[in-house]
């Protein structure tokens, strides 16, 4: 299970979850992986997207710059789920 999540995510507490799952299946003997950033929040954008306009009714958290950094971080990890690598 690959899980990847802001730091400053203002939707839900997004990283404190992401933690959580991660202990739960590395104690049932299943592999996970977590990628983070600090300062990204709920909306990740990967390489390749049109990152969405500023959103007027909800606080998301983090900077679109942030946002986009966790999404390359995260991208070849993604890429390698995907192709079974």
């Amino acid at each position: 299970m690959m899980l990847i999540a802001g730091g400053a995510d203002r939707m839900w507490p997004s990283l404190r979850f992401a933690r959580e799952l991660e202990a739960r299946r590395l104690a049932a003997g299943h592999e996970a992986m977590l990628i983070t950033r600090a300062d990204a929040g709920h909306r990740i954008v990967f390489p390749g997207e049109v990152a969405p306009p500023p959103s007027t009714r909800f606080d998301h958290g983090g900077t679109p710059e942030a946002g986009a950094a966790l999404g390359a971080t995260a991208w070849p990890h993604v890429l390698a789920v995907v192709r079974g690598i």
